[in-house]
C-alpha cells in the first residue's frame, strides 16, 4: 500500500509506536482497529505494517553492516562478518568471529528471559522476533543460532500457552470475585425454583379438579375422592414453598446487592 494513501492521523499514530523500531501485537492491534474504524482494509495495513517493521529492521542492519563488513571473495559485495553466504552472489562464506553475533546472542538471551519471565510479555515477545527475524536472515546455519532459535521457537509456544493459562483463570477468579455476578446466579436460581413450584401448583390444581369430576360424577368413587384431597394439599404445599422461595429470594438477592453496592 502506498504511504499516501494512509491517512496522517493514522501513519502519526504508527511513527509514534515504530520510534524504538519494536511493534507490539498489542501496538499493531491499536492501529489496525483504528484503521477499520477510518473505513481502511485491515489485512492491507496489516502488510504495510509488516513493511514497516522490515524497513526499519533492513536500515538498522544496513548502518552497522556499512561499518563492520567484509567483502565477499567471489563478488565484492559487502558481507555481514558472521554470515555463511554472501546475499548478493549466494556463495557459502567462512563464518568469523563478530560482535554483531554476540550482540544478537545477547539481546535474543536477554528478551527471551524477559518473556518467560512475562514481565511486558508483548514488548518482550516484539523484540525476540526482530531479533530472531534477523538472526535467520544472516546467520541461519551458525551452530549457536541453530540451538538458540530451536530453543525460542520452543519457549514461545511455552510462554504463550502458559499466558494464555494465566489470562483464563484470572478471568474466572475475576468473575468469581464479582459480586454482580452472584446477584445474577441467585435470580437465576429463583427464578427456576418458582417456575417449578408454579408448574407443581399446576399439576395438582388439576388433578385435584380431574378426580373430584370423577368423584362428583360418582360418590361411591373412594379413590377419586382421596386422591381430590392428596391433590389439593400437595398443591397447597406447593404453593407455600413457592411462597417461601419468594420471600427468602428477595431478602438473599437484596443482601447481596447491598454488599456488591459498597464495593467493599
Amino acid at each position: 500500500m502506498a504511504n499516501a494513501l494512509i491517512p496522517e492521523e493514522l501513519q502519526a499514530l504508527i511513527n509514534q509506536y515504530l520510534t524504538d523500531g519494536v511493534l507490539t501485537d498489542k501496538e499493531r492491534a491499536v492501529i489496525l482497529k483504528k484503521a477499520e474504524g477510518m473505513g481502511l482494509d485491515r489485512d492491507e495495513i496489516d502488510l504495510y505494517l509488516d513493511a514497516e517493521v522490515q524497513k526499519i529492521d533492513q536500515a538498522t542492519d544496513a548502518a552497522a553492516r556499512r561499518q563492520k563488513s567484509k567483502a565477499c571473495p567471489y563478488c565484492g559485495a559487502s558481507v555481514p562478518q558472521l554470515a555463511d553466504k554472501c546475499p548478493n552472489c549466494g556463495q557459502f562464506i567462512t563464518p568469523e568471529a563478530s560482535k554483531e553475533l554476540e550482540e544478537i546472542l545477547e539481546n535474543l538471551e536477554d528478551a527471551l528471559v524477559k518473556m518467560k519471565s512475562r514481565k511486558d510479555f508483548e514488548r518482550s515477545k516484539a523484540t525476540v522476533e526482530r531479533y530472531a527475524r534477523k538472526a535467520r536472515l544472516y546467520y541461519s546455519n551458525h551452530p549457536k543460532i541453530k540451538v538458540l532459535l530451536a530453543e525460542v521457537d520452543s519457549e514461545m509456544k511455552i510462554a504463550e500457552s502458559k499466558l494464555k493459562e494465566t489470562e483464563r483463570k484470572e478471568a474466572l477468579i475475576s468473575i468469581i470475585k464479582n459480586r454482580w455476578v452472584w446477584v445474577l446466579v441467585e435470580c437465576i436460581l429463583s427464578a427456576i425454583l418458582i417456575i417449578y413450584y408454579s408448574m407443581q401448583i399446576s399439576k395438582y390444581d388439576q388433578m385435584g379438579r380431574d378426580n373430584w369430576v370423577k368423584w362428583n360424577d360418582n360418590q361411591n368413587d373412594t379413590e377419586s375422592y382421596a386422591l381430590w384431597h392428596q391433590g389439593n394439599a400437595l398443591e397447597e404445599d406447593a404453593r407455600t414453598s413457592r411462597i417461601f422461595v419468594i420471600v427468602a429470594s428477595v431478602f438473599v438477592i437484596t443482601g447481596t446487592a447491598i454488599y456488591a453496592a459498597k464495593g467493599k
